[in-house]
Formats: structure tokens, C-alpha cells, sequence
């Protein structure tokens, strides 16, 4: 593949992706879930920390017990479950922005897959204490976010969003 044909093809999955809340439900194969987990491991890390663990979750009883957490997990068949170590560098931290490219990574390989994917994150701070349970996440590490993923029910239209021109400066902010 060209370098233009490949700039494409990844600017079309930037510009097409869309938080998909809706499955079909519709079982997502393994080798799918694991390619998606390997865009996340490819993402950039601060200092090369690698501070990221994954949890695949595809047993429909355990998906059952986390469905609580978030109404996007209502007709999701596998989820994935970004951990963290929230250690420091010795340039300060990073896990934060790690975990969020990590995500990104993720979002836009299930798109490039066929499947829909949606970032769960805040929300997650409230069920916690499940998921830690359910998921045996040790004690060490914190649950960050979650990426229900499955076949769209489903594609939102394009949201609202500023053109680049609108919020882009060049030298200073204002600069044209």
C-alpha cells in the first residue's frame, strides 16, 4: 500500500469513527479483541513506562456482573478493561495521557475491524469497588476506562464539532 493510500485510509477512520452505544450483540471473535488490545499496547508511553494492562472481558456471566457500570455495556458482547499503574517517571506523570492514547488506539482499531466501540471512563469511577471484584484487578492497579465493543446497532451522525480553521492559531493564539 502506497504512503498516500495509507494516510487515507487512517485519516477515513479518524474521520468516520463514532462512539457506537448499541450493539446487536452479535459475539465478537477473540483474535478481534486481541488485535484491538495489541493498537492499545502500541500507543505511545511516557518514558516507555508501559504502565497498561488489559482486560478482555467475552464470558457473557462476567459481562452480566459489569453491565451495572455503564448503560453502554447493556447490549455489548466483550468489553475491554484498561488498568493502569499510576506511577511516576522521573519526569513527572504520565499514566493519564498513556492510558488516553492507549484508548484512542483502541477506539479507532475497532473501527478499522467493522466494530463499534464507545470510551467509558468517568462513570467507571462509580462501580469501582465491581469491577475491582468482579474483575480480580489487584489492588496495585487502577481501572481506568473501559471500551464496550460489538457490531453497531447503530451510527450516530457526525456530532457538532468546530471546523479546524475555527480553533486552529498559527505562532500565537490569534495568529493567522
Amino acid at each position: 500500500m502506497s504512503s498516500e493510500n495509507k494516510s487515507d485510509t487512517v485519516l477515513s477512520a479518524i474521520m468516520t469513527r463514532r462512539s457506537i452505544r448499541k450493539f446487536t450483540g452479535a459475539a465478537v471473535p477473540r483474535g478481534a479483541l486481541e488485535q484491538i488490545v495489541a493498537a492499545g499496547v502500541e500507543a505511545p508511553s511516557g518514558c516507555n513506562m508501559q504502565s497498561r494492562q488489559y482486560i478482555i472481558v467475552d464470558d457473557a456471566a462476567v459481562l452480566d456482573q459489569i453491565r451495572p457500570c455503564s448503560t453502554a455495556l447493556a447490549s455489548a458482547p466483550a468489553a475491554i478493561v484498561l488498568l493502569t499503574d499510576a506511577k511516576s517517571t522521573p519526569y513527572g506523570e504520565f499514566w493519564v495521557q498513556d492510558a488516553a492514547a492507549a484508548m484512542e488506539n483502541m477506539l479507532l482499531a475497532a473501527h478499522a475491524l467493522g466494530y463499534g466501540a464507545v470510551w467509558i471512563e468517568g462513570a467507571l469511577r462509580r462501580s469501582e469497588d465491581l469491577l475491582r471484584t468482579a474483575l480480580a484487578v489487584p489492588p496495585e492497579l487502577r481501572i481506568w476506562s473501559m471500551l464496550p465493543v460489538g457490531t453497531p446497532a447503530e451510527t450516530p451522525p457526525r456530532p457538532p464539532k468546530p471546523a479546524a480553521g475555527e480553533v486552529t492559531h498559527y505562532n500565537r493564539f490569534g495568529g493567522r
